[in-house]
């Protein structure tokens, strides 16, 4: 945005098809990948998005393929909850740490029932790839380059998903880690035997490469599965363009945009895709930033259902 004033003066906002100033247009399609996501990109005045492939190694038996490709495998398929063979587990933690026997939140219900909602990722019987909800999601934010009051904009972004998941999430403070296209889902000599926690990143194109360009902000999970058995997201990564966000923050209404595009990408991380209907936020386009829509919380609501995972 380079210095501009408030409101991006000296320019027109579009009208969509509700007849509301549009501010955020986005565009994306879903690619194979074991780490399934979406970059938002500004297009001044207005935010695009398109979705960001980021392909790393993965553990043994990771399913790389969200639409069924060929990607590693190993071990023989198993059952949720069942113990997987140990030759199943390279460059994965033990089974099961941290996870109890019944889920640790209760989402809450949507006040509206609405089909409104599509899922990045299912398994073969149809059911929505999301986190067991029988187990935290710890996430560290590296927030040497966050914006005055971005961190309150995280954090009440998260306490929305949470409450629409019922996924307990599990502040473990801040990180000097980096993001990374290639972040190992398990990393033992950082943050012990269990998965790598959720990183959020504030950072820039320079760090991360994937944010060059109109890129800002990309968010994504990585799921993991034995064989032909059912996937579960373990860990995720959200970056966020410090310094365009920064400038978004200088806007009067900017931090409702910031706070979308937070909400936008946290859905995303959980497993939610576009929607053909506009009013929802998980829509290709945000027109006045309303948070979470009936099709949205109906959507996070179904991936609370997600299988609980000791075997994992």
């Amino acid at each position: 945005m380079e210095g501009q004033p408030p409101r991006h003066a000296g320019r027109r906002a579009r009208t969509g098809s509700t007849g509301k100033a549009l501010r955020f247009v986005l565009t994306g399609a879903l690619f194979s990948a074991a780490l399934v996501g979406a970059a938002l990109v500004l297009d001044d005045p207005r935010f695009k998005e398109l979705l960001d492939v980021r392909l790393g190694p993965g553990p043994g038996g990771q399913v790389t393929g969200v639409q069924g490709g060929g990607g590693p495998q190993a071990g023989t398929a198993g059952e949720a909850g069942g113990q997987p063979p140990a030759e199943a587990r390279t460059g994965a933690p033990p089974v099961g740490v941290g996870e109890k026997d019944a889920p640790l939140g209760q989402p809450t219900p949507p006040a509206v029932g609405s089909d409104a909602y599509r899922f990045l990722a299912v398994n073969g019987d149809g059911s929505p790839v999301g986190y067991s909800p029988c187990r935290p999601l710890h996430y560290v934010v590296n927030d040497a380059l966050a914006p005055a009051g971005a961190q309150q904009l995280v954090a009440d972004a998260i306490t929305a998903i949470s409450a629409a998941t019922g996924i307990a999430f599990v502040d473990d403070g801040t990180t000097t880690e980096q993001p990374s296209p290639q972040r190992p889902p398990y990393q033992p000599d950082a943050y012990g035997e269990r998965w790598a926690p959720l990183l959020i990143a504030w950072t820039t194109p320079e760090v991360a490469p994937q944010l060059k360009g109109k890129v800002i902000g990309t968010g994504g999970s990585t799921h993991y599965s034995y064989g032909d058995g059912p996937k579960t997201f373990v860990t995720g990564g959200l970056d966020l363009d410090a310094p365009q966000i920064a400038d978004e923050l200088l806007n009067p209404d900017g931090h409702l945009y910031a706070t979308a595009v937070i909400l936008h990408e946290l859905s995303h991380v959980m497993g939610l895709d576009h929607v053909a209907d506009p009013t929802q936020l998980m829509y290709p386009e945000i027109g006045t930033p309303e948070g979470l829509s009936a099709g949205d919380l109906n959507g996070l609501f179904e991936l609370s259902k997600a299988q609980c995972r000791k075997d994992l």
